[in-house]
């Protein structure tokens, strides 16, 4: 299949189990759809650029099969160093930013949305 079209597809997808879940908790077809939305495609690709910057800086972490948990075992400077190479188009995130740590963490649990909301704050904020 046509990586583009396969890609167009996975996207479409993923709007509409959105938009699913939108419906779900009352907010289908509201203006706050379209914000939860946008703020979930935006989070997935500042992860996205994020990871591609970090791969093409260390050859370690492109090669590692996870490459969150390479980046996680370097200590505090060693991360810093990484961060300060990274293009100034790129989002500084700290582990707790990446969408593994917020999968770790239960959806459903109460207050998850304070803990997505936090997260994005924190990566607007550069923290």
């Amino acid at each position: 299949m046509n990586p583009t079209i396969d890609f167009e597809k996975k996207t479409k997808n993923l709007i509409d189990d959105l938009k699913s879940v939108c419906a779900n908790y009352g907010l289908g077809n509201d203006g706050n759809e379209f914000k939860i939305i946008t703020q979930v495609f935006l989070y997935k690709f500042l992860n996205d650029k994020f990871a591609y910057e970090v791969k093409q800086i260390d050859k370690n972490i492109a090669q590692a099969d996870q490459w969150e948990t390479a980046l996680k075992a370097y200590g505090p400077s060693d991360y810093e160093m990484v961060l300060m190479q990274l293009s100034e188009s790129t989002a500084r995130l700290q582990p707790e930013h990446y969408i593994s740590y917020l999968f770790e963490k239960n959806q459903n649990q109460a207050r998850f949305a304070e803990l997505f909301d936090h997260t994005l704050l924190d990566i607007a904020r550069g923290q």
